[in-house]
């Protein structure tokens, strides 16, 4: 996570661009070693095969029942941010909106809780239809200390404990990843939508 109040937002792309480098190249180095899930090992496999729960209630395992043979966008967003989230979230709902029938169809989009305690299943339904309710777009609670390692699995951490320690601090970008090509990349969300939308339409494809 990068700490940027007072950057311009010229500044801050570029800061956020560095971030996602940085991010991307964490795929490359796992926090700790998990098994090998398939015939050649992946991305994914550092993943923590996590219990979720949805804003539905729903339990759901992060590897098996959301990763799993998927093209995932995935952030981390928690309900009482303050102005990022809601900002990013926006952004992601025009996303949404743009990929259309391809929404929980093939791509579908994870927004993971980092302050599970507050953000239960029915907070995250309201905050889910206060952006529209949108289709294929899973918002996700469940065990703090969990997420935080998930959170720390998919690069996005900081490595001043202190910065990392506190949310309102965590970047405001995505994780972008075909689980079945193990094609990944991290991007910030202050890009140019058609940007984002073009990225994550090549990372869907299967060749």
């Amino acid at each position: 996570m990068i700490s940027m109040p007072s950057v311009a937002r010229g500044g801050l792309l570029v800061a956020l661009f560095c971030f996602a480098a940085a991010v991307s190249s964490a795929f490359l180095v796992p926090v700790e070693e998990h098994a090998q899930r398939g015939a050649s090992r992946k991305q994914s496999d550092q993943f923590s095969n996590i219990l979720l729960y949805t804003q539905h209630g729903k339990p759901v395992r992060f590897y098996d029942d959301l990763i799993k043979g998927k093209t995932v966008v995935i952030n981390l967003m928690f309900t009482g941010c303050g102005e990022t989230c809601p900002a990013n979230t926006a952004e992601l709902a025009k996303i949404n909106d743009l990929l259309g029938k391809r929404m929980g169809r093939d791509i579908i989009m994870l927004s993971l809780s980092i302050d599970p305690v507050a953000d239960t299943p029915a907070r995250l339904m309201q905050y889910w239809e206060s952006f529209g309710a949108k289709p294929g777009w899973l918002f996700l609670t469940g065990n703090p200390a969990e997420i935080d390692r998930l959170r720390h699995e998919l690069g996005a951490y900081d490595l001043d404990p202190l910065i990392d320690a506190n949310p309102t601090q965590h970047a405001g970008f995505i994780t972008v990843g075909n689980d079945r090509t193990d094609r990944w990349t991290a991007l910030p969300l202050l890009m140019h939508t058609q940007q984002l939308l073009g990225t994550i339409l090549r990372i869907s494809r299967d060749v």
